[in-house]
């Protein structure tokens, strides 16, 4: 969804304003794919990390059975679809790989496609014929045509972060009127980026007239700003596109970067992020714990209670997080579709997740292990969105879903994670997937 930043949890704060791995992406224009090869240790010794900072391409693959395949050392990947050091592996070294039940995954999979990413355009293209239902054609096309690499960190280290977000669901309106009084603003037409070279933490900024026909450009206002300032309510007011009945709603639906809200008719509007006020985002979470009002994981059901408790200092929690979020706003079309993501496709449940684009390709498909709810989850997903708190080696934001049980779950989702990345074949390997 382009998101913000992320759920309001602590320990992942800083995220998008727009979460699903706010952990890596934008790839798009790759050279050509060239061919080598060369041994490699087996399973538990496995080569030494490829840095794919040096890496000029992806070879082609060897045509050898999946249960060799560890035995071969693939070549190195294309620089252009990774920052991360990462370590050659096989389909049959990832964790739980047979286990997947590849539900849904075909859909998210057609989404990927049709954002014609570069890198994956060959792949796509082949599996034009595979049926939506042919669950074991669909597994032993990824055989085929990807190569495993598992993610590291500079470090080496091979375990990161893996928090949730989700499209929540609120009551609104698109007119002012009780309870309806907390506004969500669209894009203002006075906003503009400031330039690289004016420094600072502020990255967007208003035109402003001085009243003698020359203009100039201050950053913009912060959250904090606004609430004091009559006139900057003023000119934000002429850009409302929804009412919202809460302020710490309006903070969640900011945070997760795009919502859907339920209208007094009946129908529904799509809240989609168009942009934000350039200011670092801050967790409202963290500042709760620096306050010493709440203690050990913070999330967002925790954020809410507290305010309950203390209606007088909501405020102040709000203002702790300087960045402001704006809407698009629609009527909701298609129901069972799910919110945009960075990549311009619909996100899917469980099988997308948000990366940090300065280390991972948009687009890419990545195997996630790790835990929700104290349960294994391991499968495969898509780098399609991206968040401002999703940063750094192997963090992900994985997506849940839309509405109160997907947001239930994404609000308590922080877990350790290990990630791999599936890289195309030059040429496929059809021995691979044979019988």
């Amino acid at each position: 969804m382009t998101r913000p930043a992320q759920s309001p949890s602590a320990s992942r704060h800083a995220r998008r304003p727009v979460g699903l791995f706010a952990l890596l992406l934008s790839l798009l224009g790759v050279g050509m794919l060239l061919g080598s090869c060369a041994t490699a240790p087996g399973p538990g010794t496995g080569p030494a990390p490829v840095s794919a900072g040096s890496a000029a391409s992806v070879a082609a693959a060897p045509t050898v059975p999946a249960a060799s395949a560890a035995a071969v050392r693939p070549p190195a990947p294309a620089a252009s679809a990774t920052g991360l050091p990462m370590r050659a592996t096989s389909f049959a070294q990832l964790p739980g790989w047979e286990a997947d039940d590849f539900q849904g995954l075909w859909r998210a999979w057609r989404r990927d496609c049709g954002a014609r990413v570069a890198l994956l355009a060959r792949a796509c293209a082949a599996s034009a014929s595979i049926a939506d239902s042919d669950l074991a054609a669909q597994r032993a096309f990824f055989e085929q045509w990807f190569q495993p690499w598992q993610l590291l960190a500079p470090d080496g280290a091979d375990q990161g972060l893996v928090t949730g977000y989700y499209e929540p669901v609120f009551a609104g309106s698109t007119t002012r009127g009780w309870p309806y009084v907390v506004p969500l603003w669209g894009l203002p037409d006075d906003l503009v980026d400031l330039p690289a070279s004016a420094g600072g933490e502020v990255r967007r900024g208003r035109r402003v007239d001085d009243g003698d026909g020359q203009v100039h450009v201050e950053p913009f206002w912060s959250r904090a700003q606004i609430q004091a300032d009559a006139q900057a309510r003023r000119q934000l007011g002429r850009h409302v596109v929804a009412w919202l009945s809460s302020p710490v709603d309006a903070l969640f639906l900011q945070v997760q970067g795009s919502g859907l809200l339920r209208l007094p008719d009946g129908s529904m509007l799509r809240l989609s992020y168009a942009g934000d006020n350039g200011w670092p985002y801050k967790s409202v979470g963290r500042w709760l714990l620096d306050q010493g009002d709440l203690r050990g994981t913070v999330t967002m059901q925790t954020i809410r209670a507290w305010a309950q408790l203390h209606p007088e200092r909501v405020q102040q929690m709000l203002d702790a997080n300087p960045r402001v979020v704006f809407f698009h706003a629609a009527p909701l079309q298609q129901p069972q579709r799910g919110p945009l993501g960075a990549l311009g496709v619909p996100l899917t449940a469980l099988r997308s997740v948000a990366v940090d684009k300065k280390l991972l390709a948009l687009g890419m498909p990545l195997w996630l292990s790790t835990r929700v709810a104290g349960q294994p989850l391991r499968r495969l997903v898509f780098a399609q969105d991206v968040g401002g708190a999703i940063q750094g080696p192997l963090r992900a934001d994985l997506f849940f879903g839309t509405g109160d049980a997907a947001g239930d779950a994404a609000g308590r989702m922080q877990s350790p994670g290990r990630m791999w990345i599936l890289l195309p074949r030059a040429q496929p390997d059809t021995a691979a997937a044979a019988p």
